[in-house]
């Protein structure tokens, strides 16, 4: 028989698998009961100590206490008839059982379990605030919500108003989109809106006032592509009595208003907005009109550009031959004024030619369309022309000259071939007018390099809008440029009092200097104070004289 081995160190799974042949079974079973009989023997003798110690210790207690337990010896059987030496060895201390730790897994998992439900039940705790949480916002929300619906004072409700017409007022439909050239709709600029303002007729109201019905023209233009920068944006003042001429206000400040990078935004002038106004009587008859231009030996044809000005062959330079004559023995005081942006609007422009006095000059605008025809025009009713040359503006992009600005950022070639075009828009014209241009006229290379082809081409240079600190006017003395410069808006602020005091400074300067040139827009406020103003010049001894009268010429100044 085979007997485990119980002393002894384990030995390693390798030698498991061992073959019976290798060991001799009689040495086995002595070396056991060898090693068993050593066992025994100190466990006899543990057990005997242990029962003389006990007897020591109970001699007094009862003698019905069971006897102390016999120890076995080898070989014995007990009750149930097994062997002793198959129930204990080596006395009452047990072997250790190397698979005991099962129990320790068991009470390990037991653990775990335990934690697993107290994550869980801590869980569950937290949703449980949260969703309560959530539930008390909500009803302290619908609360406020109800309370608000059942005890807030609202208020009356607004009443939408219709301002009450008069006699002396004119109602009139304004772009959808102001801002844009195109505010008409697709394909419809603003020489289409204006026409189709002119073809409406007017139908009494209630009250009756004349209110104008635009009606959409049949064939419409296409509108302009390009845009300059200005932005005619009038500050907003206190209201004026219906039927004032300050209501013509409204006429141009719903027109547009200045946004960043909004580019040009024109007045929507319909000819009701002129109606009021009457037409100079030298524009009917032609009594002022100038000799036609422009004169074909003063042209200069540029591939790709158009046909630019040119010194004649006898030395007639464009500054004289395209300016109004004027008595240059004039000894009262003389201020000139110029009207900027003809050319965009149609009926803004018609009522500056048409019912301006002769002597005011007029500036068109290289964006505007069919530049010549507005030259005829012009010229026509007695006023000499200017080209407007756009600038970078300080100010840039709420100051945007438009994609044919000259500008400090590009190449010398760039601003060539974008003053060519500027020159090549129209024929017969003065000379060319400065559209903003605060950044680009302290460029002195390029100032120069203008001022050369100027003279080169024999045009005048004026320095419009309001008088700023600036190097262009000494470098044209320099440069022996013929040129002007510009004092003042009179109608930055296009209202009746400013634009009539305005003037009165005009006459100031004019008594001090002996002359002024200032400019202005053709809104019908603008026309108008004009006018006004012009009947009474006469007694004051002031003379209105073209812009091309007031040039410094080589030599002057």
């Amino acid at each position: 028989m085979k007997f485990p081995k119980i002393f002894g160190k384990k030995k390693s799974d390798e030698d498991d698998e061992f073959d019976e042949d290798d060991f001799d079974i009689e040495e086995i079973e002595e070396e056991f009961d060898d090693e068993l009989e050593e066992a025994m023997g100190s466990s006899r003798a543990r057990e005997t100590a242990e029962i003389e110690e006990a007897e020591d210790e109970d001699e007094f207690e009862s003698e019905d206490r069971p006897a102390a337990a016999e120890p076995h010896h080898a070989g014995d059987e007990d009750e149930d008839g097994h062997d002793d030496d198959e129930i204990m060895v080596g006395g009452d201390d047990e072997l250790e059982n190397p698979f005991d730790d099962d129990d320790e897994f068991e009470d390990d998992d037991e653990f775990d379990d335990d934690d697993e439900y107290e994550d869980e039940a801590s869980d569950k705790k937290k949703a449980l605030v949260f969703a309560a949480a959530g539930f008390g916002v909500l009803l302290i929300s619908i609360l406020g919500g109800v309370g608000w619906w059942f005890f807030a004072d609202s208020g009356p409700e607004p009443q939408a108003t219709i301002p009450q017409s008069s006699p002396n007022s004119v109602a009139m439909a304004m772009p959808a989109a102001p801002g844009s050239l195109n505010a008409g709709g697709a394909g419809a600029g603003l020489n289409n809106l204006n026409d189709s303002a002119q073809q409406g007729t007017a139908a009494p109201t209630e009250k009756g006032a004349p209110t104008a019905a635009p009606e959409p023209a049949s064939e419409p233009v296409p509108s302009t592509e390009q845009a300059s920068g200005t932005t005619f944006a009038p500050s907003a003042t206190e209201a004026e009595p219906a039927g004032s001429l300050n209501s013509l206000n409204t006429l141009n400040s719903l027109g547009g208003t200045s946004s960043l990078g909004g580019g040009l935004v024109v007045p929507a002038v319909a000819n009701s907005a002129m109606a009021k106004i009457a037409d100079q009587p030298t524009a009917a008859d032609q009594s002022q009109a100038l000799s036609g231009a422009p004169v074909r030996g003063m042209l200069e044809e540029k591939d790709g550009i158009g046909e630019l000005p040119k010194i004649s062959g006898n030395g007639a330079v464009s500054w004289q031959v395209y300016a109004r004559p004027s008595d240059p023995g004039i000894s009262e005081p003389k201020i000139a004024l110029m009207i900027e942006g003809v050319g965009l609007s149609r009926q803004a422009s018609l009522g500056a030619i048409n019912k301006l006095p002769p002597e005011i000059s007029m500036v068109l605008s290289p964006y505007g369309r069919e530049l010549n025809d507005w030259v005829f025009r012009s010229r026509l009713a007695g006023h000499e022309v200017f080209i407007s040359l756009p600038m970078e503006s300080d100010h840039f992009p709420l100051e945007d000259a438009g994609p044919l600005a000259l500008d400090t950022r590009i190449q010398l070639a760039e601003n060539k071939r974008r003053l060519d075009q500027v020159m090549a828009s129209a024929g017969g014209y003065v000379g060319l007018v400065t559209f903003m241009g605060s950044r680009f006229m302290k460029a002195d290379t390029q100032m120069r390099q203008l001022f050369k082809t100027f003279n080169e081409r024999g045009v005048m240079f004026v320095i419009g809008g309001n008088k700023t600190r600036n190097d262009a006017a000494p470098i044209a003395k320099e440069l022996k440029l013929v040129h002007a410069e510009s004092e003042m808006y009179i109608d930055d602020t296009p209202r009746i009092q400013q634009i009539r005091t305005n003037l009165d400074n005009l006459e100031s300067l004019a008594r001090d200097r002996g002359w002024v040139l200032a400019m202005a827009r053709p809104y019908p406020v603008t026309i108008k104070s004009i006018l006004d103003w012009y009947a009474t010049i006469k007694d004051k001894g002031i003379v209105l004289v073209p812009a091309s009268a007031l040039a410094v010429q080589p030599g002057e100044g």
